[in-house]
């Protein structure tokens, strides 16, 4: 995917987010959990064996979706939905999955990369527990059971996979199973690694074009792009089944509207006078009014905080950002064509309601929120993804589920809802099908934290959420988010007296989950603030009345010391710096994989320098 050659560095992720190692490191784990698995699939709520259509689509930003957009105008406002201006884009076919099944408001990703999250949502494990597949193009471990295996041992489906599949290591494009099955038993048309625009048999071999080739199947880009291609292979796997009458599972996985961002027409054209704007968290981020969290790299030295505005407002009216958006939009109207279609068949083959249909994505794509294009980041737009979910006569019509599920948590409840009601699979998400049957049309568990991380080449943060509230450590000050009372996610609660019980909760979550779970983040950062060290400056841009634009780290340079003295407003902004901060911090962090959870007990470890932050008073360091 190309970049404006001017903000290539201050615009997009400092590392590409896909590009990372197969292996895994000599320190990560490669076992199988031996302990703390949830119970596998309560008892069946059905005896029938319904047929399932999962379509996963690639890094695909939940905004998009028009469903997704009327819920969060309702929730949050208009304005923090439309983030891009006052664009809609009708999805009416994806909709109608929302209105005639459950909308989840709060699904995330176990992890916002193709290859760990893929093998969450196949097996219902955590990364680390996958094999070599807790790092993106890793290899899935083939002694993984997915949802697919189980249907097919233990209720006879016929299973099929179409499309882009990422979990067998480098290979590209890799059709076909390669000798990996995992449960399904077709595979002619699944890929392990591309973005294709067009897929055409030749010879009786499969191949992938790009949008270039457009020219080899002028009069037929209907049948041959992508998107059209892959459905229209599972709607023939469907009939067949239907004809000799086996219940069916398949994975529809769509590689759009993951980049490039080329599409066919009429999509291609369809949004073309559309002028879309940069979101205002880019321009928050950037200006550092108020600052990113520490882990959100923003160069200053190649575009100051001073030329924030401009050089944002050039790109905005650059004809990347417009295009990108443009066919961005298009790919989205393209694969809502293709799920009417696809309906449109379920009922000309009178088993609309024998069957389940999901619609979700491996993760998202933040779209210049927060200054960033792509994944990666543990945001709403970027770890969380739409989930959708059909299924006529038991899931209630028009429901929203508001409580916090993940990727991890697909695998058992869809076996629940299809009637599997006892397996071998020690699942280490949980069973949601009670929730996703009852009654209530808006159901919510406050209680429910599900955990998402970071599992690219250096992880850099976890994340906690419980409701509409996350908590994101690393090895900057932890982040406190409340998505309700700030939908655009730039402001930290972490220090808010209404926040003390769900923080405390999500922190204790969080520092059990890195063990149990074995998340990343503690194999590469030894030192890691589960509370905020009380002597932290903020990142925020100093309040100073001069028209000078400058942070806490120029104190001592360009902003002389002297203001620390006689302004209160920088003291306290900046009370590390300024050295008006002499208190140690009553709270916990993690040194070398353990927790400490006082000055105390930190006492022998000030030669740390992170230690020395928490407790500068214990480490007489002031």
């Amino acid at each position: 995917m190309s970049q404006n050659p001017t903000l290539t560095q201050s615009v997009s992720p400092s590392t590409n987010p896909s590009s990372v190692p197969s292996t895994l490191p000599t320190n990560a784990p490669s076992s199988r959990p031996t302990s703390l698995p949830t119970s596998g699939p309560t008892p069946s709520p059905t005896e029938t064996r319904p047929n399932l259509i999962m379509i996963l689509t690639d890094e695909h930003n939940l905004r998009t979706l028009s469903c997704y957009r009327d819920y969060l105008a309702t929730k949050v406002g208009a304005q923090s939905a439309d983030v891009w201006g006052d664009l809609r884009l009708d999805t009416p076919n994806i909709d109608k999955l929302a209105s005639e099944g459950a909308l989840f408001s709060n699904f995330y990703t176990v992890a916002p990369l193709c290859t760990p999250s893929r093998a969450s949502f196949m097996t219902g494990m955590y990364p680390s527990f996958t094999g070599g597949s807790i790092m993106n193009h890793g290899v899935m471990d083939e002694k993984m059971t997915t949802f697919a295996k189980v249907l097919k041992d233990e209720k006879s489906y016929r299973t099929a996979y179409f499309g882009k599949w990422h979990l067998d290591g480098d290979v590209t494009p890799g059709w076909g199973s390669n000798g990996r099955q995992f449960g399904f038993d077709e595979n002619k048309y699944r890929f392990n690694r591309g973005h294709f625009k067009w897929i055409d048999e030749v010879n009786g071999n499969m191949a992938g074009y790009t949008i270039e080739d457009e020219w080899k199947f002028e009069g037929k880009q209907s049948e041959n792009f992508t998107t059209d291609y892959l459905v229209d292979r599972g709607i023939e796997f469907m009939k067949s089944s239907i004809d000799t009458n086996e219940p069916f599972a398949m994975v529809l996985s769509i590689p759009d509207p993951h980049g490039p961002n080329h599409t066919r027409q009429p999509y291609r054209d369809m949004y073309k006078d559309l002028h879309f704007k940069v979101p205002e968290t880019a321009k928050t981020a950037r200006s550092y009014n108020p600052a990113p969290p520490g882990y959100i790299w923003i160069d200053l030295d190649e575009t100051p905080i001073k030329d924030a505005d401009q050089s944002l407002a050039d790109y905005e009216n650059g004809r990347f950002w417009q295009r990108y958006m443009q066919q961005y939009y298009g790919m989205v109207k393209c694969i809502d064509y293709n799920v009417g279609k696809l309906m449109k068949a379920i009922k000309d083959l009178d088993v609309d309601d024998d069957t389940i249909i999901v619609f979700t994505s491996d993760h998202g794509d933040l779209l210049m929120e927060h200054s960033r294009l792509n994944k990666g980041q543990p945001y709403e737009t970027s770890a969380g993804v739409p989930f959708l979910i059909r299924y006529p006569g038991k899931v209630p019509a028009g429901k929203v589920v508001e409580t916090a599920y993940s990727s991890v948590d697909f695998a058992p409840t869809i076996l629940s809802l299809m009637g599997v009601s006892d397996t071998d699979v020690n699942f280490q998400g949980v069973d949601g099908t009670e929730e996703l049957l009852n009654s209530d049309i808006v159901s919510y568990d406050e209680d429910k934290i599900i955990f998402s991380m970071d599992t690219g080449k250096n992880p850099i943060w976890a994340m906690a959420q419980m409701g509409h509230t996350k908590l994101v450590i690393s090895k900057d000050v932890p982040w406190l988010f409340d998505i309700i009372l700030d939908p655009d996610e730039i402001r930290n609660f972490i220090d808010s007296y209404w926040h003390v019980d769900i923080k405390q909760k999500l922190q204790h979550a969080i520092t059990e989950a890195l063990f149990e779970y074995k998340i990343p983040l503690t194999w590469f950062i030894s030192s890691i603030y589960i509370d905020k060290p009380v002597c932290s400056d903020k990142r925020d841009i100093l309040p100073l009345t001069n028209g000078q634009i400058a942070t806490c780290k120029d104190i001592g340079g360009s902003v002389k010391l002297k203001r620390c003295e006689k302004q209160s407003k920088i003291r306290n902004h900046c009370l590390k710096s300024c050295l008006s901060c002499c208190e140690d911090t009553a709270g916990t962090m993690l040194v070398e994989a353990k927790v400490y959870g006082s000055c105390s007990e930190l006492k022998g470890l000030c030669q740390n320098k992170s230690v020395r932050n928490f407790c500068p008073m214990t480490c007489e360091t002031c």
